[in-house]
């Protein structure tokens, strides 16, 4: 949710008091009962987005909002196939307007279509991603430097899992790519754990038909 979400259901919820006021309930006691109703409201939002680990709110909170740019990447990996995944992208492309965070899911695209290349240039372009040593990480997995990928220093330690459970899928490592994705999940909260479950659950529904192409190349 955006600051200026915030601002229209705290100017909303400020106006229910208002009208509550016009129908005889003391002012005083409207406006506070309003008022702590939209905070109760603002920051149960947040609490979905980054504080929990209960995917079901999280996911309600998201499918409030299905159409947001900020979600509909990740539903589509958790509801769709490869085709909805690049849809959303594109969706992102027409919608967001931060360079870094459109640059961030035309490198998953790129890495979701194997254009090791094209993923090289995209992050070339990064200024200030707060994922780019994680993407360079990624990056370094697919080109099959397996132990470069891992000697990048990351900023979480479920990126680091992460890392390891991508090295896994690659390698044809299902025990261990498992492994490494509960570790993932169990060490994120809100929007990035509902994320990661989704990723997760694409990855073992294509799992059979992708690991059976690898291997015919």
């Amino acid at each position: 949710m955006t600051i200026l979400k915030f601002i229209i259901v705290y100017v909303v919820v400020l106006a229910l008091g208002m009208g509550a006021v016009l129908i005889g309930i003391p002012q005083t006691v409207a406006l506070w009962t309003f008022t702590i109703i939209a905070i109760v409201v603002i920051v149960g939002y947040m609490i979905a987005m980054t504080g929990t680990k209960n995917t079901k709110l999280t996911l309600f909170a998201m499918k409030l909002q299905k159409n947001s740019p900020m979600f509909i990447h990740t539903l589509a990996m958790k509801n769709g196939d490869l085709q909805d995944e690049l849809a959303a992208i594109q969706v992102i492309e027409k919608k967001v307007k931060n360079e870094d965070t459109v640059l961030d899911y035309q490198f998953v695209r790129a890495l979701r279509l194997n254009d090791l290349a094209g993923a090289k240039a995209i992050i070339s372009n990064m200024k200030t991603s707060p994922r780019k040593r994680f993407n360079i990480a990624l990056l370094e997995a697919a080109s099959k430097k397996f132990g470069v990928a891992r000697n990048y220093k990351l900023d979480f330690i479920w990126m680091e899992y992460y890392v390891e459970a991508y090295i896994a899928n690659l390698q044809g490592n299902k025990e261990k790519y498992t492994e490494y994705m509960l570790k993932t999940i169990e060490e994120t909260k809100g929007l990035q754990r509902v994320t990661n479950e989704a990723i997760y659950e694409r990855d073992l529904r294509e799992w059979d038909a992708v690991h059976d192409k690898r291997k015919k190349k």
